[in-house]
């Protein structure tokens, strides 16, 4: 199997060589056409030089034609390609190429036919004549004829030179296939690193060990936030691992004590040490309604846990809810001198009433457990167009920092003895939350150990 670098440097060579493979036929193909271009605009500018050096020997002569004079400037437009015919006004030739030599011409026309079948199989071209009158002092001197392989030709320095550049695109691209191979590979060497570490790391979290961690640094957005999520992910599965152990413990701690109750009770009574009276029978009775009421709670929180259904939603006012709910712990927040507030608007939404009116005996129920006498416990519901917000608000012992982040998890109580008369069996919370979920809202707790806590449930209207 190929590996991460493996592909990553591939990648990075095959992208580079198609790029530059890209750009060096695009430099060509623009090069080429000025370059034609350049040599069209040459070989126009030559014919004028000629025609302008024969103007001036033709004055320079006297008003006439030297033939060997002609035929010196005839040999020299030879060299660059050019074959000239000198008519004199009488159209009478002077001098022509064709006739002085035309084995050097035809060579010529046959070497320039081969450059340029060199660089195009196919190119149309062959010879090419253009006259041009000679004009000397307002008085025609005759007529000159070029002669030349055309369209357009390429001599042999032209090629050297089309051949050496096209060598340093080669060059050019080699020289990026190296570089592009180096990088490439420094490249995929740094990002695979990272991400080879990262599955290691998931690896071990994966069998268990989930402390442990990336410890990658890096300047890539990306491989930051997957090393950031690996660890995020350790530690939250470290939390829900301890949790699920906690758990477990707790349960049995909860089921173990009334059931050792009764199993010594009903001992007891077997063997004859305690009689079975109304009062001994009235404990044991006691510690089976305490574990009827531990397994209710389970068996409630499962349910709602598993309901795929939607609540059963109908309108009503939260705040005539929160009055009713309040009203029936009216008499044991006067038992315990703690002063109720209530700061209610009337708020309209689409809920289940029974199951909110759950969540609010939850919270009330913990709010007077939690809070001492001469204390007070506030709750208000206010909303806006979209949602609405109850807040219970109490001035008891509070909730310390390293307990916060746990206390709607099952079974979760922050007295670590699970002392009865400092807490009921921690399942409570999570049931609430549970169903405010169910309705698609949200929880939230602030708290501290010297003010009290306030537990904020956010529902959609």
């Amino acid at each position: 199997m190929k590996t991460l670098r493996f592909k990553l440097t591939a990648s990075f060579l095959l992208i580079t060589l198609i790029a530059f493979t890209l750009i060096g036929v695009f430099a060509n193909v623009i090069l080429e056409k000025q370059f034609e271009q350049y040599v069209i605009n040459n070989l126009q500018k030559m014919n004028d030089e000629l025609v302008d050096t024969l103007k001036n020997r033709y004055t320079a002569w006297g008003g006439r034609w030297d033939v060997s004079g002609v035929e010196s400037i005839g040999m020299s437009a030879l060299g660059d390609g050019l074959i000239i015919r000198v008519s004199a006004p009488d159209g009478k030739t002077v001098w022509d190429a064709m006739t002085h030599n035309s084995g050097m011409c035809a060579e010529l026309l046959h070497d320039m036919a081969e450059n340029m079948n060199s660089r195009d199989l196919g190119f149309d071209g062959g010879y090419t004549e253009r006259d041009y009158p000679l004009i000397v002092n307002g008085a025609a001197a005759g007529q000159v004829t070029v002669g030349y392989y055309g369209p357009y030709f390429y001599t042999d320095n032209d090629l050297r030179f089309i051949n050496a550049l096209n060598k340093l695109l080669i060059l050019a691209a080699v020289l990026a296939a190296g570089l592009s191979l180096t990088l490439g590979t420094y490249m995929a060497k740094r990002l695979s690193g990272p991400i080879s570490r990262v599955i290691r790391t998931a690896e071990q979290i994966s069998a268990g060990h989930y402390d442990g961690r990336v410890n990658e640094i890096s300047d890539t957005r990306e491989i930051i936030e997957l090393t950031d999520a690996i660890n995020t992910l350790a530690v939250n599965l470290g939390k829900q691992e301890n949790l699920r152990k906690r758990l477990t413990a707790d349960v049995a701690h909860e089921l173990r004590t009334p059931i050792a109750n009764l199993q010594s009770h009903l001992e007891a009574m077997v063997d004859g040490i305690w009689q079975p009276d109304a009062e001994r029978l009235k404990s044991c009775h006691d510690e089976t309604i305490r574990l009827s009421k531990i397994v209710g709670d389970l068996e409630t929180l499962a349910r709602h846990d598993g309901e795929q259904t939607l609540p059963d939603k109908a309108r009503f006012d939260i705040a005539e809810a929160i009055r009713q709910t309040a009203a029936s712990f009216e008499n044991e927040f006067r038992n315990k001198h703690i002063d109720l507030i209530l700061r209610l608007t009337e708020q309209y939404l689409q809920a289940d009433q029974d199951k909110i009116r759950q969540v609010l005996v939850n919270l009330l129920s913990n709010a007077l457990k939690y809070t001492p006498e001469g204390g007070s416990v506030e709750i208000s519901a206010a909303g806006d167009a979209d949602t609405v917000r109850i807040a219970v608000r109490d001035t008891g012992i509070g909730i310390s920092a390293a307990d916060l982040p746990l206390i709607f998890e099952r079974f979760y109580r922050a007295d670590k003895s699970r002392n009865r008369a400092t807490g009921g069996s921690g399942i409570g919370l999570a049931i609430a939350k549970s169903l405010v979920e169910a309705h698609g809202g949200a929880i939230t707790v602030r708290s501290g150990p010297d003010w009290g806590s306030e537990f904020v449930v956010t529902l959609p209207r």
